[in-house]
């Protein structure tokens, strides 16, 4: 790669651009006026750019049913709100860009400007208000994208009675729109699937046509007249008039005799008609959906894989929705960011594709390493994953031991016996803590002293401070114990007796 900058730190001129459509300096179109026209060659040859002829591709069943299916794929999909950054305003925000969305009906307005996807753009108006000290935008009005054109260089117009050659400029923070479909960003009106779904439709009409005609004869063989070598003009007429009068297609009339006949039409069967119906019913439904399960139930070509279908359709749902969710987070999602939370991240709107986890499947799959590997898992693991709140699991009570009760009267008669070597362990714990602290007394004593006269001088200036109240409170409630255990054992004793 050529080293352009040849050592020295690069700089770049910052908001250049020289392959720019303005300005007609874009060699594809031979003249651009005020107004940009549409690429779409459909447009341009079969509507005169206008988008009336598209409208003609919705009335087909077909057309109305697939772009329906991939509409519903995407509006049946949960919408959600998660906060642009870590900061509390980012959370603030993404609070209010919620609430906003409820306020608005953002699947009501998501599936008006998803027919962007059909004619390749989309316009919608945003009306203002104050709503708790916060600009908040009232109603999302979705506007017929044939009122409106692109300038050259991308910039949205309205076309009014009074100025249809330039056009009202439609300023951004009031104006949403979107374009899809073209392959490179010179295209400011994109190019719907009503381009490639205006001739299979369009045969489809035409196609119907010869169909009911061929059914009528069909149904109902050709009168046929024939009429005489001399026959006169007003012969001629009478004879047709008759044919006519038989049914209502045209007659027919020819010379030799002036006899009346019937013409049976000789092939049989529905022809070629409604395979090509079918035809055309699935190319609809290829580019619609990805597939071409018709409307009425038949068989696919992709296998009859249902899970198939439901795939590719979920896919396509997905990039609709990505398509417009990231045009609302950097027009109206970014413009209502910076009115009311001034340097907060803008809040990140999509809607919810995930298949929500199979948690018997999990369940099992938890048990089987469990079993296998002798691992468990964590409380914070059982949370994340299955969610709510858990608690441990209470223990079984221990199983009662039949031998055990047999022996209770022996174990309670040994209890007994013991009752005095109990009181005693009793006993020297409660006068450990007296006793250690006279210990270390001593010992402090002893490891300070020089000779044997001082370590006695010491410990007669010692005893008056060893308390003895502790001790002597022990030592009663040993005495009571001890007493009340006696008076037991005679009561007891006297019973049996």
């Amino acid at each position: 790669m050529l080293n352009w900058f040849k050592g020295k730190k690069p700089s770049v001129e910052t908001g250049r651009e020289v392959a720019g459509t303005g300005e007609n300096n874009d060699i594809t179109k031979l003249y651009v006026g005020a107004l940009a026209q549409p690429d779409d060659s459909v447009l341009r040859n079969r509507g005169g750019g206008r988008l009336d002829i598209y409208k003609e591709v919705l009335n087909d069943d077909e057309v109305i049913s697939a772009f329906g299916q991939r509409q519903g794929a995407v509006i049946s999909k949960e919408w959600k709100v998660e906060p642009g950054g870590d900061k509390p305003i980012d959370t603030e925000a993404a609070e209010a860009m919620s609430e906003l969305l409820k306020s608005v009906g953002f699947d009501r307005v998501t599936k008006l400007m998803h027919y962007g996807v059909f004619y390749g753009y989309a316009v919608a108006e945003l009306i203002y208000g104050i709503k708790d000290n916060m600009y908040w935008i009232d109603d999302i009005k979705v506007r017929d994208r044939r009122r409106f054109r692109f300038t050259p260089t991308g910039e949205l117009r309205l076309l009014t009675p009074s100025n249809m050659h330039e056009g009202v400029a439609c300023e951004s923070p009031y104006f949403w729109h979107y374009a899809t479909g073209a392959d490179h960003d010179d295209e400011p009106y994109g190019l719907g699937l009503a381009h490639w779904l205006y001739w299979p439709s369009f045969f489809k009409r035409n196609d119907i046509k010869f169909w009911l005609i061929f059914l009528e004869k069909f149904g109902m063989p050709t009168a046929v007249g024939k009429y005489g070598t001399g026959a006169t003009t007003e012969q001629k007429r009478d004879l047709l008039s008759l044919t006519r009068a038989i049914q209502t297609d045209s007659g027919i009339i020819m010379p030799e005799g002036m006899t009346l006949e019937l013409m049976q039409i000789a092939r049989s069967g529905a022809g070629d008609y409604k395979a090509f119906y079918d035809s055309m019913n699935e190319a609809i439904r290829r580019v619609t959906v990805g597939q071409i399960t018709s409307s009425g139930g038949a068989s696919s070509s992709i296998g009859g894989d249902e899970s198939l279908q439901a795939a590719v359709l979920t896919s396509i749902a997905k990039s609709d929705s990505d398509v417009m969710c990231e045009s609302w987070n950097r027009g109206p999602g970014t413009w209502f960011t910076q009115m009311n939370f001034p340097g907060a991240a803008v809040p990140q709107v999509s809607r919810v594709f995930e298949e929500p986890a199979d948690l018997k499947s999990m369940s099992e799959r938890d048990k089987n390493i469990i079993d296998s590997t002798g691992y468990r898992p964590t409380l914070a693991h059982i949370q994340d994953t299955y969610g709510g709140e858990w608690e441990e699991k209470p223990q079984p009570a221990s199983p009662i031991d039949v031998q055990s009760l047999k022996n209770v009267d022996f174990a309670e008669q040994q209890q007994q016996n013991f009752a005095p070597v109990l009181q005693s362990q009793r006993l020297n714990t409660e006068m450990q803590s007296i006793t250690d602290q006279w210990i270390n007394q001593i010992k402090e004593l002893v490891d300070n002293v020089q000779s044997l006269e001082e370590l006695r001088d010491k410990l007669f200036e010692l005893i008056p401070d060893m308390q003895l109240d502790e001790y002597a409170a022990v030592m009663a409630q040993a005495l009571t114990a001890a007493n009340l255990a006696g008076r037991t054992e005679l009561l007891e004793d006297s019973k049996n007796g």
